[in-house]
């Protein structure tokens, strides 16, 4: 019977001290540093877990970076294809007839009208043409009740009468009449007119304006300084025109152009804007070739963005270990051009060329900060549009 107390008390000594053991295990953790005791546990302080499943990993960066210059690349060109302005103007029939008889008599007068439309804006030197098969007296023809005419014709093709431009309206009449006989009431006096014709020149202005657009995105606007349109005008010999150039509805240049001279005007920063911009070119008159025009801006001076991430002790160890690596990635905005520079992490440089849409590369261990890391991209052969910039543990 005593050997059995004795048995019980020893396993009940042995409970108590594995009991306090545990306390103090769980106690030594409480007050452990969150690293080590992440590293006791078998995580690392960035969530993780060593020799968990292929392709675990966890972002320590995202961004949506946008358009990244070059260091001393300032200038930005928007080339836009060469286009034609012209007006085409040809002598154009308003009006027709074949015949008007008109006398003036005592036993009574017969008078002739034509009706025709005119356009102020496309339509000028307006002509009344006629022949004359038979004629007495004097021929008087009135333009809107403006005496146009007033005179005996004895020649059969007389020369064409103008018809003002002051005085002729959209709608219009000519009113055609005969000199009374006088004395000599027994007399006719009489004109027979053939092959009647107002005419006038009449301009096409349909393709007398031509409109282009070019696109500034928001980091360009955001750095804009200055902007310069460079074009150079092409026009036939004595058919140059008044020429008018707007950007955004704002007049940037009027004027006869120097033909074959190239064009250079100051575009100030307030008449563009971000995203889609629009230039018009007209002209009044002949022809005009607008050729190889752009637009140029000049930004401030171009600054190197500077991205940042964040790196523990427990991660670096990782890395350094071989258990994890760091991979940098870029997505592009397209997959066409060829994208060329530097990826600089703590001041350790990789150089990258790809036309592909994403470039992916391993970061040195040796590039590691503890700490906050300084990631930068630099451009080497123009501008580089990056849509997304990633830092992964992978």
């Amino acid at each position: 019977m005593g050997r059995v107390s004795r048995i019980g008390q020893s396993a009940n000594g042995a409970a108590i001290v594995i009991i306090l053991i545990t306390v103090m295990i769980i106690m030594y953790m409480l007050f452990l540093p969150p690293e080590d005791r992440a590293a006791l546990l078998g995580e690392d302080s960035n969530g993780v877990v060593p020799g968990g499943p292929s392709g675990a990993q966890s972002t320590l960066f995202s961004k949506n970076i946008g358009r990244i210059y070059p260091p001393g690349d300032n200038m930005v060109e928007h080339t836009l294809p060469s286009f034609l302005v012209f007006t085409v103007t040809n002598a154009n029939e308003l009006k027709r007839s074949d015949s008007m008889y008109v006398k003036n008599s005592a036993f009574g007068d017969d008078a002739g009208e034509l009706v025709f439309f005119f356009d102020q804006k496309t339509m000028d030197d307006a002509k009344l043409s006629f022949n004359v098969k038979k004629h007495s007296g004097r021929l008087m023809i009135k333009l809107n009740d403006y005496d146009l005419f007033n005179s005996e014709i004895t020649e059969s093709s007389p020369q064409p009468i103008k018809l003002p431009k002051e005085y002729l309206i959209t709608k219009n009449k000519l009113e055609f009449t005969v000199s009374e006989p006088g004395a000599a009431f027994w007399r006719i006096n009489e004109y027979g007119l053939e092959n009647l014709l107002v005419s006038a020149k009449v301009t096409d202005y349909s393709a007398a304006s031509s409109e282009q657009h070019f696109s500034i995105s928001e980091s360009e606007y955001e750095k804009l300084d200055s902007a310069m349109l460079e074009f150079l005008p092409d026009c036939p010999p004595r058919e140059e025109g008044l020429v008018q150039i707007l950007i955004n509805s704002r007049v940037v240049y009027t004027s006869y152009p120097d033909c074959g001279m190239k064009t250079r005007i100051e575009v100030s920063r307030d008449f563009l804007k971000q995203g889609d911009n629009i230039l018009v070119a007209n002209t009044n008159s002949g022809s005009f070739l607008m050729d190889m025009p752009k637009i140029t801006t000049t930004l401030k001076e171009a600054v190197i963005p500077v991205f940042y991430f964040n790196a523990g002790q427990q991660l670096i160890d990782l890395v350094y270990s071989g258990r994890r690596g760091l991979a940098i990635t870029m997505r592009f905005a397209d997959s066409d051009s060829l994208k060329r520079g530097t990826v600089e992490v703590n001041g350790f440089k990789m150089f990258f060329e790809t036309q592909d849409i994403i470039y992916q590369t391993l970061l040195d261990p040796e590039s590691l900060m503890l700490g906050s890391n300084a990631v930068k991209i630099i451009p080497q052969s123009g501008p580089i549009d990056v849509a997304e910039l990633r830092v992964d543990v992978i």
